[in-house]
């Protein structure tokens, strides 16, 4: 198939791009002026110059993989998640649709809902924006994602899970905060994540566009096991040989000095995301495996060595 991607220099852009071509599709990415170098060394595909809201659809294309989103805000730079995650998507499907493409695939989040933080419920709006326009369209929510955020560009930089948390809260030398509602300390950092492999994430997306069971389906996509965030802490310092520390954080006060200093690019958490992770995320992926594949990648110590890089 000839696919077009958005997002391709992103993360899971680089995992998408290396499994469509390892598949055989023509490929072809929009790339923002100034980002052809965070494709992986390998690409052989085409490159469209430009960005969401303006672009021209390549001739001949069958199907778009939609992959923009951000995980955080900057208001002052118009990188808001309503302009990123639902404008932009408005954006590519209505380009698309008139360029007559039939297929849509969108990469959303787990916790997706029209009544959530502005990350959930914008990305709720873009999956209802997909959904409407007529498309044969699937959506993938996963949850947290984990894998070597330099694979296969090598391009140091890219926004990674593990990495993030060992960087702002396993290598300093303070304890890591284990949140808890209220004043019950044994709740301490309790909540569960089911971190699932982008690679995992990339094969399904991949795979979708010639499964046509996949077609009008909202997959939600988990790993291997939950985990509470104590053990993901416990696990991504064993990686790289350090006994964390832990202390109880009362999440309310964590909200409180987020809502103070998160528009601080440097500040390592905000307040909505506070908000989520105390939601935990895990999910029912059974559909996901069984119209796919395969056993996940498990979240160990032996899948986690690109942290010690």
């Amino acid at each position: 198939m000839r696919v077009f991607i958005t997002g391709g220099t992103g993360f899971v852009g680089g995992y998408i791009l290396y499994e469509l071509q390892r598949r055989g599709h023509e490929v072809v990415v929009l790339v923002r002026p100034g980002s052809e170098h965070k494709l992986p060394v390998n690409f052989s595909g085409e490159t469209v110059t430009g960005d969401v809201f303006s672009f021209k659809m390549p001739a001949g294309c069958d199907a778009v993989i939609h992959l923009i989103g951000i995980l955080r805000q900057s208001k002052r730079k118009g990188i808001t998640f309503e302009r990123l995650h639902f404008q932009a998507t408005k954006s590519v499907t209505d380009i698309a649709f008139s360029a007559g493409v039939k297929r849509f695939l969108l990469m959303s989040a787990n916790g997706a809902k029209p009544e959530g933080t502005p990350y959930q419920s914008t990305k709720y709006m873009a999956e209802e924006c997909v959904k409407s326009k007529g498309f044969e369209w699937t959506i993938f929510r996963p949850s947290i994602l984990f894998g070597d955020p330099d694979f296969p560009s090598r391009q140091v930089g890219k926004t990674e899970f593990c990495t993030t948390l060992l960087n702002q809260m396993i290598q300093p030398r303070i304890p890591a905060p284990m949140f808890h509602p209220g004043l019950n300390v044994k709740q301490a950092g309790k909540f569960k994540l089911q971190p699932v492999h982008v690679m995992d994430v990339a094969r399904g997306i991949v795979a979708s566009l010639t499964n046509e069971r996949s077609a009008g389906k909202i997959y939600h996509v988990g790993g291997a096991g939950e985990f509470t965030w104590r053990e993901i802490v416990d696990i991504i310092a064993q990686v790289v040989g350090k006994k964390k520390w832990k202390a109880p954080v009362p999440v309310w006060g964590v909200k409180f000095i987020a809502a103070l200093f998160s528009w601080l690019p440097s500040f390592p958490i905000t307040r909505d995301q506070v908000t989520m992770l105390m939601e935990g995320n895990i999910c029912d992926d059974e559909e996901f495996w069984r119209d796919f594949w395969g056993e996940p990648v498990v979240f160990s110590v032996e899948n986690l060595g690109f942290l010690r890089s």
